[in-house]
């Protein structure tokens, strides 16, 4: 498989998605981090409809294979302050997190995370935010150098079991 063959469509999921939608994403969440609690959805899945796609101020958007299905999904809902190592950063509803960025590790190494990231990018241009937040971990492979090539910028850093990297971007890409 080459690059020219993997040519996704990459647009919001729709509401007849949604469940493929999760299910893509909690398949290679399990695969990313296997330590944590797979049984139980995270919130925003839980309530999709009322994070997603009743909202102005969030998206969630899918890489979608004719042949595949769904093969990357990236969201992003305005960042809540809850970190105490960069609180007090962004003022009130100005910086959208980055959430659930996964591609299918079939599917990787063929620009389709930097896709589904120009996609949101262009989406959130629209919107109030003025900064792009997000964390990854150092033991994800490529994951630091993966976020600096789309043009994030290193904040911090968390020496702990999880390794968490904390990056921002402005939008004014």
């Amino acid at each position: 498989m080459t690059e020219h063959q993997v040519k996704p469509e990459v647009r919001p999921v729709r509401s007849y998605e949604i469940q493929e939608a999760i299910d893509f994403a909690m398949r290679v969440r399990s695969e990313v981090f296997p330590m944590m609690d797979h049984s139980v959805l995270p919130k925003d899945f839980e309530q999709f409809d009322e994070y997603y796609m009743n909202r102005n101020d969030t998206v969630f958007v899918i890489a979608r294979s004719d042949e595949a299905g769904i093969i990357g999904s990236i969201g992003i809902v305005p960042y809540d302050g809850r970190i105490q190592v960069i609180e007090g950063r962004y003022p009130a509803r100005t910086a959208a997190e980055i959430v659930k960025c996964y591609v299918d590790p079939a599917y990787r190494r063929y620009g389709i995370g930097s896709r589904l990231v120009q996609e949101l990018q262009r989406i959130v241009t629209k919107m109030q935010y003025t900064t792009l937040y997000l964390h990854t971990h150092r033991f994800l492979p490529g994951a630091v150098d993966f976020w600096e090539r789309q043009g994030f910028a290193f904040i911090t850093e968390e020496q702990n079991e999880w390794q968490i990297v904390h990056m921002d971007k402005p939008i004014n890409f």
